[in-house]
């Protein structure tokens, strides 16, 4: 079986470097000899559905709103979910999976409604290093965020991490990120998988099961680092 990643709409959603993600996780699925293909989607591409991990990555609201749009069209998230598709989504491609997200202008934009959220304009921006513990049994979460939306669960959700420093979903929650059976989302940059390569491998295991330690300590060792320098 060769797995199929799908990164969406780069020239959307690809703002702040989350390309990375897509290309960390095919290296590590590389050097395990795991089966795999890459597939880029641009707008005006036709969206396959029934794909293994989409990748969502961040952007500005025009490019958000257009993003959105087109991911509504015949249904094709919903297809995607239904099909046992996964998401890894930063950002504003957290936003957008949620029921609505804010735009200039003092709009409020409908989202896909595949995750129980909303968000809503926040003031002062949420820009710095971020520090969390995860709710995964994994090391603890490093990236760098950059948002004005503040999200809020609307049911009983599992965050990916509790924040330690920084701001996360929105400063009374105190999270960041969600974590769902299908759905991993956080508003980590970095990108999320070159500084957190635990989390890379614990968003593939859920495709392919357990993956074997990989001989590169090297990038745990940045992990460890850069833990240290923002504590």
């Amino acid at each position: 079986m060769t797995l199929t990643l799908v990164h969406l709409l780069p020239e959307l959603l690809g703002t702040y470097g989350d390309r990375g993600n897509v290309d960390i996780a095919s290296w590590r699925l590389t050097q395990r000899g795991i089966a795999h293909e890459v597939l880029t989607i641009h707008v005006g591409d036709v969206i396959p559905t029934n794909a293994d991990l989409y990748f969502l990555g961040g952007g500005e609201d025009d490019a958000q709103i257009a993003a959105v749009e087109i991911l509504a069209k015949n249904q094709v998230t919903e297809k995607i979910i239904k099909q046992g598709g996964h998401f890894f989504a930063v950002c504003a491609g957290f936003q957008l999976l949620g029921e609505s997200f804010p735009a200039s202008g003092e709009r409020i934009i409908s989202g896909l409604g595949i995750l129980p959220i909303k968000t809503v304009a926040g003031s002062p921006r949420s820009v710095g290093e971020l520090l969390a513990t995860a709710t995964i049994p994994i090391a603890m979460l490093t990236g760098f965020e950059n948002h004005s939306g503040q999200t809020h669960f609307l049911q009983d959700l599992q965050p990916l991490g509790r924040i330690e420093k920084g701001i996360g979903n929105s400063p009374e929650s105190k999270v960041d990120g969600v974590v769902t059976e299908q759905i991993l989302a956080t508003y980590m940059h970095g990108p999320a998988f070159a500084r957190n390569p635990e989390l890379a491998d614990w968003v593939l295991s859920r495709k392919v099961g357990a993956l074997t330690k990989l001989d590169a300590p090297i990038f745990q060792q940045l992990h460890d680092e850069r833990v240290a320098t923002v504590s």
